[in-house]
């Protein structure tokens, strides 16, 4: 006997093969990756941290404090219509992505030569990245690729780092960064924001790793010589200046310093000279006051006591003006915190 479905259930089954196929549906073109089970390793910014709120023009306003960590000028139309202009190949890519059928109306108005809705929306994945919605600020960034790629990507290494605590899943969500940089790179050749992008995860990466493994990787020697050569053509970024004094006492932390300076030049007193530059250059920057008690502390040289409990004082009793900067002077606090137990039991 041959079944003919009835036709009141053939709505029904025509609206659950719909719901179906939306819900199994994901994107997946050139840049942009989404993984299924990737929702549930968003940790939420902590409640109990300062929140912060820059909507309208109150992100505009604070664009100069946001902004000192990473050096990016303010994302206004002009500015993406030139960095496109700068880097042709992401320049076609964005514009293949414009024409595609299911393309977001931000970049569809490209092909108008309309920056401005783009703009907009890339404004938006910074809000959202400094408000601690890094969830959302990845989601819509990807959406926005390549031009809000730059902004989704950092939001996912910020949030990686401070807020997944499980090693397996930090190494996955680095390894995920690191492929679609692989990509990208070519396309934006000396951009220094993506080329540092690229060097925070693998460090990050590095940090993970055991001694063997870091300097059987491969990216201990390449990684080091990076972060030189964007402190050299950027003296001015105190990041860059400080992620190469971490990388630095990292060596030494794990190899010593003899063999640390013979094999990569990775020398204690250069390192700590790196990361007062760095505070010189912007003495209100919460991560450079974290990245340099973390240094510290992989020295492993008490000398350097005195200074670690500074610098964490000095942390703690700053403003922080983003999620970002809340969660490294998190980081101070507990630490001090571990100090003073040391020190005073």
């Amino acid at each position: 006997m041959r079944y003919t479905p009835s036709p009141f259930l053939l709505p029904i089954l025509l609206s659950l093969i719909t719901c179906f196929l939306l819900s199994s549906y994901s994107y997946s073109e050139n840049n942009t990756e989404h993984s299924s089970g990737e929702s549930s390793l968003w940790e939420k910014y902590p409640s109990n941290l300062p929140q912060f709120d820059y909507s309208g023009d109150k992100l505009q306003q604070h664009w100069p404090q946001l902004s000192a960590t990473t050096g990016i000028s303010w994302p206004d139309a002009v500015t993406i219509e030139n960095m496109m202009a700068e880097f042709p190949l992401l320049e076609e890519q964005l514009q293949q992505r414009a024409k595609s059928q299911n393309a977001p109306a931000e970049l569809k108005e490209v092909l108008n030569n309309n920056y401005l809705p783009l703009a907009k929306s890339v404004q938006q994945v910074w809000r959202l990245h400094y408000q601690g919605d890094y969830e959302q600020a990845y989601q819509l960034g990807m959406t926005l690729s390549p031009a809000g790629l730059f902004p989704a990507l950092y939001a996912k290494l910020i949030h990686t780092t401070y807020l997944i605590h499980d090693i397996k899943k930090k190494e996955e969500r680095f390894l995920e960064v690191d492929q679609v940089l692989a990509r990208t790179l070519p396309l934006a050749p000396n951009y220094n924001f993506i080329t540092f992008g690229d060097t925070y995860q693998k460090v990050r990466r590095l940090e993970l790793m055991t001694t063997s493994q870091a300097t059987t990787s491969g990216l201990l020697g390449p990684t080091q010589n990076k972060l030189k050569e964007l402190h050299y053509e950027f003296p001015d970024n105190p990041l860059y200046s400080a992620m190469l004094a971490g990388i630095d006492a990292g060596i030494i932390e794990r190899v010593g310093g003899f063999i640390g300076s013979i094999t990569y030049g990775a020398n204690e007193e250069e390192a700590i000279k790196l990361f007062k530059q760095a505070i010189k250059l912007q003495p209100n920057l919460v991560v450079l006051y974290n990245e340099f008690a973390q240094a510290i502390l992989r020295l492993n040289n008490e000398d350097h006591n005195k200074l670690l409990l500074s610098l964490l004082n000095q942390c703690v009793t700053l403003i922080a003006y983003s999620a970002e900067e809340a969660l490294n002077q998190h980081s101070c606090q507990s630490l001090l915190m571990q100090q003073n137990e040391h020190f005073y039991k």
